[in-house]
């Protein structure tokens, strides 16, 4: 059984690769890219909380829980491509000596930290603050990869030195990520303890060697009668230990004990303290509306977006032109690593809706082509406008030819023409408002260094309906 676990290990963790690189590829051709994502039960108890809603494909997740209610937490033990890695990274920072290894894989009381963490995302995200993305292994894994496949972006070496912490505190204790920090596996803990079969110790037959604590990743004491919240259902234990005295069946009352998850009264209070504070401190950010946060097409207005929002990077491996990236301050607090468009490293492709179809939990409604340039209703997604920034640009400080903004402009008609003032032979871009959808193709392309003469902001996104100072005199009459 070990052996097994091994190979569904290193299958599942393939498949992550593989999806992975379908998604980067843009390779979509209707594969479920986003299997990972949906099969974490967090991710969709987080959307459903935060919005009341459970989107695309997300009930896989439920499904795993279901299970493990049945079986066991077997999903930290044998499919989750980060518990596999930790498994890897625990395997070479392992102590040499076996004592050392019984020590290191001895149950601690603090283990119980990943409940209050499961407690303080889901109050949080109950009150509308959606973070559970931030600490989901799912997510935290993918953000990581879009990260990897693009490290030059701003905002991917924070995501790196994320996963990097996360592995490298497998010099502490193993697979010390899972077993004080997940809050998807504390999820699994908490349901696990629901199953009516668990790794039973014979007491006939156990000669009390602290053998199979020797490499029990989960730290659930099968010495001493196994914690089913905490048991990856690895087998570990049971092929290691040398009088066969640990078998997976339906307990009795001895061997066995169904043990709480190890959170106390205080760690509970301080859990919804956190989550209360949590909710309060990101409700009161002001900082949503910043006109340089610049979101897909299709994305849900602000608020939505936000509580819907998982952190989980898809969109951003499979963008073409790597124009997404992982927002800092752009956002506020709340947005931390939502994608938000940065037109210095490339721009919204006018025929491309691949973000919208990859995205877990519907932030980026799914969307088509012939939506996207308004060719179903007449009104094309507009997600910012184009300024000009005549301080900056050539025909009007310099004196300069220069029509590359208005040669790439790729709507028809254009939405940067030139206007001639009287005296000069050079035409000066200006940029109409009601024709621009904020694409970035003229600021990417701009020969101004540095700092682009014409620059997006989300000024007039048609995500927010009416209302905007950019709008027409006539559209603003019939939205009002």
């Amino acid at each position: 059984m070990k052996n097994l676990r091994r190979i569904y290990q290193v299958f599942f963790v393939l498949l992550f690769v593989v999806l992975t690189w379908l998604t980067a590829q843009g390779r979509l051709k209707g594969y479920t890219v986003t299997l990972f994502l949906d099969a974490s039960p967090l991710n969709g108890l987080g959307t459903i909380l935060a919005d009341g809603n459970l989107a695309h494909t997300m009930w896989i997740g439920f499904g795993l829980l279901a299970l493990t209610a049945v079986i066991g937490r077997f999903f930290c033990g044998w499919i989750c491509p980060l518990g596999s890695l930790l498994d890897a990274a625990s395997w070479m920072m392992r102590p040499f000596r076996a004592r050392d290894r019984i020590r290191d894989n001895a149950y601690h009381h603090a283990q119980a930290i990943k409940y209050g963490i499961l407690l303080a995302l889901l109050l949080a995200a109950a009150g509308g603050v959606m973070l559970v993305g931030w600490l989901d292994p799912m997510a935290l894994l993918t953000r990581s990869a879009a990260a990897l496949m693009s490290p030059g972006l701003r905002g991917a070496w924070p995501v790196l030195l994320v996963l990097a912490a996360v592995l490298l505190l497998n010099i502490i204790r193993p697979r010390f990520w899972c077993r004080y920090l997940c809050p998807l596996g504390a999820l699994y803990g908490v349901v696990a303890r629901l199953s009516p079969g668990a790794i039973v110790r014979r007491d006939p037959t156990c000669s009390a060697c602290p053998t199979c604590n020797r490499a029990c990743p989960a730290a659930s004491s099968p010495d001493t009668g196994t914690r089913t919240a905490e048991c990856f259902l690895c087998w570990n234990c049971i092929d290691d230990c040398p009088n066969q005295s640990l078998r997976y069946e339906i307990p009795s009352s001895r061997g066995f004990r169904r043990d709480g998850i190890g959170i106390n009264r205080r760690g509970f209070v301080a859990a919804t303290i956190g989550g209360l504070a949590i909710w309060t401190m990101f409700r009161a950010d002001g900082l949503r509306g910043y006109p340089m946060r610049i979101r897909p097409p299709g994305s849900l207005p602000e608020d939505a977006f936000l509580d819907r929002c998982i952190t989980c990077g898809a969109c951003m491996k499979v963008c073409p032109t790597h124009v997404l990236r992982p927002s800092l301050s752009e956002s506020g607090a709340a947005g931390l690593w939502t994608p938000v468009l940065d037109m210095a490293n490339g721009y919204c492709e006018l025929n491309c809706t691949l973000c919208s179809q990859v995205c877990p939990t519907g932030a980026i409604e799914r969307i088509t082509i012939a939506r996207k340039r308004g060719r179903e209703d007449g009104e094309p997604i507009k997600i910012g406008t184009a300024f000009v920034d005549r301080n900056r640009c050539l025909p009007w400080s310099f004196g300069r030819a220069c029509l590359v903004c208005q040669e790439v402009c790729p709507v028809s008609p254009k939405a940067i023409e030139t206007v001639m003032e009287p005296g000069s032979a050079i035409g000066k871009p200006v940029v109409d408002p009601s024709l621009c959808i904020g694409c970035g193709l003229c600021q990417h392309e701009c020969p101004v260094p540095e700092l682009a003469a014409i620059r997006i902001t989300s000024d007039g996104e048609s995500r927010h309906g009416g209302g905007f100072y950019l709008q027409t005199p006539d559209r603003r009459a019939a939205t009002s």
